[in-house]
């Protein structure tokens, strides 16, 4: 289990009940949590209603746990305000992955990487998933290696090879421009 396994959790119990449109994840301190491992939920509102991170390794000490422990809070009168999306018709045309990794300093926060991404992708970004983060081995110091899963499609026809790579090479340039990341492989 890691950061984006208890993130993906948080996400899954916010579409369930309604809300997760109304969220927007933003890098935050807290107390009790990591720091640099901590993001805030933030509503329309800017209102703070829950975090999600790592616990902050005096804290875990102090508990004698050896592993590291990942933990949320949620508000519970705010998550339950939201109302259950409908449902779109499955499409017909076939929906287009592409995964890029990227090296990027180790103070960039991901949540700001995934929101340059999903401004810059266009209007065929369907879901954007960061699946891989790496420090260690075979990544320059001070930098770390993040891989994002992009999903492109659109509902009145099939995408062809241009209409995706215009998308990828505007998402890649964004994220050179805002977070010097360098494509990896």
């Amino acid at each position: 289990m890691d950061f984006y396994d208890i993130k993906g959790d948080v996400e899954a119990i916010l579409g369930l009940c309604g809300t997760d449109t109304q969220v927007e994840f933003a890098g935050a301190e807290h107390p009790a949590l990591h720091p640099g491992q901590t993001l805030a939920l933030v509503n329309k509102q800017g209102e703070t209603f829950g975090y999600i991170g790592k616990l902050h390794p005096t804290l875990q000490q102090s508990l004698g746990l050896s592993q590291p422990v990942y933990v949320f809070e949620l508000v519970l009168a705010e998550i339950t305000q939201g109302q259950i999306a409908a449902f779109d018709e499955i499409s017909k045309y076939p929906a287009v992955r592409r995964d890029i990794s990227l090296s990027l300093h180790t103070d960039v926060v991901i949540a700001e990487l995934v929101a340059t991404a999903k401004a810059s992708a266009g209007d065929y970004l369907i879901d954007l998933k960061v699946f891989d983060v790496y420090e260690g081995k075979h990544i320059e110091t001070n930098r770390k290696s993040v891989a994002i899963g992009l999903t492109f499609q659109d509902k009145s026809r099939t995408l062809n090879d241009e209409d995706v790579n215009a998308a990828m090479d505007a998402v890649i340039k964004a994220l050179e421009s805002a977070h010097d990341a360098n494509l990896r492989g």
